[in-house]
């Protein structure tokens, strides 16, 4: 064990803070929402076996439970409710049940709430988070406050037994050095207590004895358990005495020592409080006592610096001197009497230093009784919560303000524990997957995806935890059954100990990024074809033309400069097609709303249609160019006029992603609905072959896809897809 100074408590007050750890805990939850209470009471005991939740749903009913029934450990209070509102409840509780702890658990948080709840005496305050992630912290808040409370009553009345303890006690650790004397224990040497703690137990004994006790008296304490008789010490000036000793080893291998003075026993006083003694310099809590009307007695080093009143100008005063004006001027007295009945109260709020600020403070109070159970006065143990309460306000603080920033981004933000389930999502995840975020935090990742996706996903998960990182690209599935494609980028989380606590992942809406491939691919297959038709299609009319030349060198027949002529002219107008076809592309600049109604009928007038009817069975809009949209919808309706006849009836209608165009006519064969679009393919004696193959230049110069099919009337459908949908 290490050596302590005088200024440490000794390991016992770290052994009775761990009494009552596995006790029950009963929990009185106040909130108008009884959905809300039922739930946070249900995964309360589910993170703390110890806790027992009882839920109401005002702070009547809640002031009607404490009143009534089992005793309650700890009231956990929503602030914004009807009627009687959380502050309102906890001035009640504080005036009849003061050292009850209570914690603010309310969605509605602010600084000014907070400083309020503090100034009233609230034991703890914590804001209402999303997720199941704060229950468990509301459940550990509530064991640690209770747990506190109880260990403080424990602490104190192993206080009051010391107080009258007539023994010196002094504990040594595993290398025989002192951690801890009380004052008895160092007056019967002769020593200032400073001057002991952290020296060996051989400094009290005669060089003679030493070899006595480490061969007959050390040894023979493990095997019994403790050693008693009377030893031969040292005092401070030299003077050997005679005491009665008592030596055991603790469960932490250290070993208490008790003494007794033989000689001179009778002879000293015992009127000095030992537990004053014990506390005079102790740092971290302001300990002192009071007189029976609740005058203070005496004063620790931690009670001035805490305070900032010197003993010698606070000693005299009421406590009610560091109670701020605004308390009821009974409060104080009421504090006292509630320590005489119960023997101990614990309260939480403000108090005031000697400067007049405020800070809060977690309070103890135990009344006093002598040996004949005479009331002597009462002992106070106040704890500073300033630096705990502004640690929490920083970690509120800085909380809210990353999860604001990742609910701003646009992609998705998620963390998945070890097990890997979800434990964290944005609400970019919400909106894009239309769960709810209980629904979300629920399911399994790969629940989201096709059972393919899904698969992969999972094995991606155990990647990155197991390799520290992994990417992968999925269609995310939303619960109304649209697929959206998705980049998932994930990195392994690990503490300082390097424990993996899990994942944390973007996920990021690729579609645009798709679209822009997949129109990439289309064009490139343009090109292709387009070079495919420059190679075959021009090849022959040239070829024709150069035969007809050679033929003319031969004979001198005109008729073949006639036939080379023409093959020139059909050479001439597919280049000119081609070329049209090429140019529809420049025309996709100027993208924007266009309403598909307005552009058909638009194009509907300028073509000869008198016979023919149409049918428009969508009001949308779309995001294309006018002028290309135009030009794409003349020419398949061109191409119906020219396979359907004068009396055809034409009907653009819309699709979820997009619109078509169909008519009555005889169809297309399903062997030639790729064909069609190809540059140069006709099935008109009069057609260029190029009508159709400008329509889909046009589409993928949008980055739209286009498809021939059957009409519901078995005539010629065409069906564009991945358009973008507008909305004005």
């Amino acid at each position: 064990m290490p050596t302590q100074s005088p200024s440490q408590p000794p390991p016992l007050l770290e052994a009775l803070a761990e009494l009552n750890g596995q006790a029950s805990i009963r929990v009185l939850h106040v909130d108008d929402e009884p959905d809300f209470a039922e739930v946070a009471g249900v995964y309360m005991e589910r993170e703390e076996d110890a806790l027992d939740v009882e839920t109401v749903t005002s702070a009547s009913d809640a002031l009607d439970r404490l009143d009534q029934g089992p005793r309650i450990d700890c009231v956990v209070s929503d602030y914004d409710m009807p009627g009687m509102d959380g502050l309102a409840l906890l001035d009640v509780v504080r005036e009849e049940f003061s050292d009850l702890p209570f914690i603010l658990f309310t969605g509605k948080g602010s600084e000014g709430i907070a400083s309020e709840a503090i100034s009233r005496g609230v034991t703890d305050y914590l804001r209402k988070q999303s997720g199941t992630d704060q229950y468990a912290v509301l459940a550990n808040r509530v064991t640690n406050v209770v747990r506190r409370h109880r260990a403080e009553q424990e602490v104190q009345n192993s206080y009051r037994a010391m107080e009258t303890a007539r023994e010196g006690i002094g504990l040594l650790d595993e290398h025989g050095r002192f951690r801890y004397v009380n004052s008895a224990y160092a007056e019967i040497y002769g020593y200032d207590r400073a001057e002991l703690v952290g020296e060996h137990w051989e400094i009290l004994y005669p060089d003679a004895h030493v070899e006595q006790v480490c061969d007959e008296i050390l040894p023979s304490v493990p095997e019994t358990g403790r050693w008693t008789g009377e030893s031969v010490h040292r005092t401070a000036d030299g003077e050997e005495i005679v005491v009665d000793h008592v030596l055991a080893y603790t469960d932490a291998d250290a070993m208490i020592c008790l003494v007794r003075d033989v000689a001179e026993t009778q002879d000293r006083t015992r009127d000095q409080s030992q537990f004053e003694l014990f506390v005079e310099a102790v740092e971290e809590y302001a300990i002192f006592t009071l007189d029976p009307d609740g005058y203070i007695t005496s004063w620790n080093d931690g009670a001035e610096r805490i305070t900032g009143y010197d003993g010698s100008e606070i000693i005299g005063e009421h406590v009610s001197t560091f109670y701020p004006d605004n308390r009821n001027e009974a409060y104080p007295d009421h504090l006292l009497a509630d320590a005489l009945d119960d023997g101990t109260t614990t309260v939480e709020g403000p108090r005031v230093r000697e400067d007049g600020s405020q800070f809060p403070a977690n309070v103890t109070i135990s009344a006093v009784r002598d040996g004949d159970d005479r009331h002597r006065g009462f002992l106070q143990v106040v704890e500073d919560r300033t630096e705990a309460y502004e640690a929490q306000a920083r970690l509120d603080d800085a909380h809210d303000k990353l999860q604001t920033a990742l609910n701003l981004l646009e992609d998705i933000f998620y963390v998945i524990d070890p097990e890997g389930n979800f434990e964290l999502v944005t609400d970019r995840a919400v909106e894009v997957t239309g769960y709810s975020r209980q629904e979300l935090l629920t399911m399994e990742p790969a629940e989201l995806f096709a059972e393919a996706d899904g698969r992969r996903i999972a094995a991606d998960i155990e990647q990155a935890l197991a390799e520290g990182e992994s990417r992968i690209e999925a269609e995310l599935v939303t619960s109304d059954g649209r697929t959206i494609p998705y980049e998932f980028r994930k990195r392994r989380i690990v503490d300082a100990d390097g424990t993996v606590l899990g994942v944390a992942g973007i996920g990021r809406d690729i579609t645009e990024r798709k679209r822009r491939e997949r129109q990439l691919r289309q064009q490139l297959e343009q090109f292709e074809h387009f070079g495919s038709v420059l190679s075959h299609d021009l090849r022959t009319p040239l070829e024709t033309a150069r035969g007809r030349l050679e033929l003319f060198r031969e004979t001198g027949d005109g008729d073949h400069l006639d036939a080379a002529e023409t093959a020139l002219g059909r050479l001439d107008e597919l280049i000119g097609d081609l070329s049209s076809v090429l140019r529809e592309a420049e025309i996709v600049t100027d993208v924007r709303s266009v309403s598909l109604v307005d552009a058909v009928e638009s194009v509907w007038v300028g073509l000869e249609s008198e016979d023919a009817t149409l049918a428009i069975q969508s009001d949308g809009r779309i995001q294309a160019d006018e002028t290309a949209i135009k030009r794409l919808l003349e020419n398949l309706l061109k191409n119906t006029f020219d396979h359907g006849g004068d009396e055809v009836t034409v009907t653009v209608g819309a699709l979820p992603n997009g619109f078509y165009v169909e008519d009555d006519g005889p169809g297309i064969p399903e062997s030639e609905r790729d064909r069609v679009f190809e540059a140069g393919y006709t099935t008109s004696e009069e057609g260029s072959g190029f009508g159709l193959a400008s329509v889909r230049q046009i589409a993928v110069s949008h980055g739209w896809q286009i498809a021939a099919t059957t009409g519901d009337d078995g005539g010629a459908r065409f069906e564009v897809t991945d358009v973008r949908m507008a909305v004005d």
